[in-house]
């Protein structure tokens, strides 16, 4: 690595220059993944973009998979951490119009997670690592999950909801909202298609919860 390049990285996470150069690498893998094929990326690619030696890279890493799994998987969570913004707190707005939101941003994840995996179809193994990857802690499933029951639940504390089982209701958003949000990448329905029909979801499930 150069020393220009080793002054650009320091300073980044605590000042540690080992993790500084290991996040510079990823963050230089996920900036490629958005302008390639993931197939057409190499090693080579990855260093020169990055800056350093081809040698450098397997300081960090065991090789261009796992640090290619690492960009990806940090993509997702930057999604994740998308679909959690601005959500609706319990109490405030009307029920119907906070499950709306919930929803929608259900569906935009989505929308916007699956094209990776699509995209890794032709890289077996690559997409494994992928899947394996947003499957752990702090990812998973629960991060979807979690939010809509834990909202579902304050409602109901405070008397604007009846008592249910959350974790039935929370499939039953989640459930139209994968596949709103595959029509949206699968079928290319616009995004502003699907969130005519959210509304009318939400009231169908409302009115199931309400009797």
């Amino acid at each position: 690595m150069s020393p220009r390049r080793a002054r650009a990285v320091r300073g980044r996470v605590d000042d540690d220059p080992a993790t500084a150069l290991r996040e510079h690498l990823i963050d230089t893998a996920e900036k490629l993944l958005g302008e390639r094929q993931v197939g057409t990326i190499t090693t080579r690619d990855i260093a020169r973009a990055a800056g350093v030696s081809d040698g450098v890279l397997y300081n960090y890493f065991a090789g261009k998979h796992e640090l290619l799994v690492a960009a990806l998987v940090r993509r997702h969570a930057g999604s994740l951490t998308q679909f959690e913004t601005d959500l609706p707190a319990p109490g405030t707005g009307s029920v119907e119009n906070n499950l709306i939101v919930y929803a929608q941003a259900a569906v935009d994840l989505v929308a916007d997670t699956l094209p990776t995996a699509a995209g890794l179809l032709s890289e077996p193994a690559l997409l494994q690592g992928y899947i394996e990857g947003i499957h752990q802690q702090p990812y998973g499933p629960q991060r979807m999950h979690r939010p809509i029951a834990d909202y579902l639940a304050g409602e109901q504390r405070l008397g604007r909801l009846g008592a249910f089982d959350i974790e039935p209701a929370v499939h039953l958003i989640i459930g139209p909202a994968l596949m709103l949000g595959f029509s949206a990448v699968v079928a290319g329905v616009s995004r502003e298609a699907l969130a005519e029909q959210i509304p009318g979801i939400v009231r169908t499930l409302l009115t199931g919860l309400q009797t």
